[in-house]
């Protein structure tokens, strides 16, 4: 696998396969109307994938990357950038709901 993969090791993604089928179990037992038996084996089988998680160590796939430095980009909003009006005055925003229509 490559240095600095986030992908995880298959041992983990086990893991994550058998809480996918718990929930997906559980959420099933909801559909139409709920099946108790059927939504607490789903919550069995995610306390197995939380356990198998645990057992194998899940928390150790994070790789901890230096800082990322993202350029500052120019904003383009008018009101950012201290937008005036055509008469030369600062643009003043207005509540069509509030004025009343000219004429």
């Amino acid at each position: 696998m490559a240095q600095n993969s986030h992908a995880g090791r298959p041992s983990s993604w086990l893991a994550v396969v058998v809480i996918w089928i718990g929930f997906g179990v559980g959420g099933a037992a909801m559909v139409p109307s709920p099946k108790w038996w059927m939504f607490w084996t789903g919550v069995g089988i995610v306390a197995i994938g939380g356990i198998i998680a645990m057992s194998i160590h899940i928390f150790d796939d994070v790789i901890i990357d230096g800082p990322r430095t993202v350029p500052e980009e120019r904003h383009h909003s008018e009101l950012a950038r201290g937008a005036h009006s055509e008469a030369g005055g600062p643009a003043i925003a207005t509540d069509p709901a509030t004025t009343k229509p000219h004429g």
